[in-house]
């Protein structure tokens, strides 16, 4: 798993499965691995970084070792996207703590928005852990 990057969503949020399947579509290299918080897989490999209980409000990113969330973590896949989005490199000119906190206010309200989850179950079912 050392070399794999992974995104850890939240299954039951309409915001997440649309963002994946975004990512799916806009991908440049096929690169990442997803995996629903809510699945065994996220919960025994999150334990392993020491988050055990993890929050549904938060997305995770496993790059090269390490462990990213909220903001950083979305930030950390715009290097995974295809043109023209590699132009959001552009909301790193935001110091994270204020990323962060636009974060926590979407996260806070994504099932406003979106109250129907995509089924992604019958996309690239090997890119889903």
């Amino acid at each position: 798993m050392e070399n794999r990057t992974i995104l850890f969503y939240d299954g039951d949020c309409g915001v997440c499965s649309r963002t994946v399947r975004f990512i799916l579509k806009n991908e440049r290299y096929n690169k990442l691995f997803f995996s629903s918080l809510q699945g065994e897989f996220a919960v025994r490999f999150l334990a392993e970084f020491g988050i055990e209980s993890v929050s549904s409000n938060t997305i995770y990113l496993f790059e090269n070792g390490k462990l990213y969330h909220k903001s950083r973590a979305a930030m950390k896949l715009i290097p995974y996207l295809r043109r023209p989005f590699g132009l959001l490199k552009i909301l790193y000119i935001f110091p994270r703590l204020f990323r962060d906190f636009v974060y926590d206010r979407i996260a806070a309200n994504r099932k406003v928005f979106f109250k129907d989850v995509c089924e992604l179950i019958s996309l690239d079912k090997n890119r889903f852990l």
